[in-house]
């Protein structure tokens, strides 16, 4: 059952996520172990699992995303694809603004969105005699503004917490400058 776009805008206001995240990926099992660092991007709306019908109605009516249910009781409708982000949920909540505070996390998450789409990889033409995708090469600016953008979003999250893997390099730093004073 399709639902009318201000009652799915106001749902978002008070129950969803506009997230931009940077993220480390560590292949195990390939040589030498590579680790790969990007920036993901989502829209989300978690709610217990009783609930699971009315997330089934955002989608049907926004027309992209998937539903999964977690082991603990709840339901999540979410959105990363960032060609379905810019085609469907941007305009969507363009035509249906929200309010408060999440219009203001929203601005700042579509302007990441329009980077990350600036600076996504391309595939190379097959023909040409070479197969896959090009490295995502961020322009330094981006890169600054993406960061920004992460750290101004914080404000209008509940829960904030610091990348685990950047907090212990910065730690070990600084274990070691301690360390190396002593000598």
């Amino acid at each position: 059952m399709k639902l009318p776009g201000d009652y799915i805008a106001g749902f978002v206001d008070g129950e969803g996520c506009f997230a931009l995240k940077f993220r480390r990926d560590i292949k195990l099992n390939r040589k030498n172990t590579p680790v790969y660092f990007y920036w993901d991007i989502e829209f989300a709306i978690m709610l217990r699992e009783d609930d699971k019908e009315i997330l089934e109605s955002i989608k049907e009516t926004i027309g992209c995303g998937r539903i999964s249910t977690s082991k603990r009781g709840s339901v999540r409708y979410s959105v990363n694809h960032v060609g379905d982000l810019i085609d469907k949920i941007v305009p969507f909540f363009e035509l249906y603004p929200l309010h408060a505070k999440k219009l203001f996390d929203f601005e700042l998450w579509r302007e990441a969105v329009e980077i990350i789409k600036r600076n996504q990889r391309i595939k190379i033409n097959a023909e040409i005699g070479k197969d896959g995708f090009q490295r995502t090469v961020y322009k330094p600016r981006d890169i600054g503004r993406l960061k920004e953008i992460h750290e101004q979003m914080k404000q209008f999250k509940g829960r904030t917490h610091e990348w685990k893997w950047l907090m212990d390099k910065h730690r070990e730093s600084c274990d070691v400058k301690e360390t190396m004073g002593d000598i």
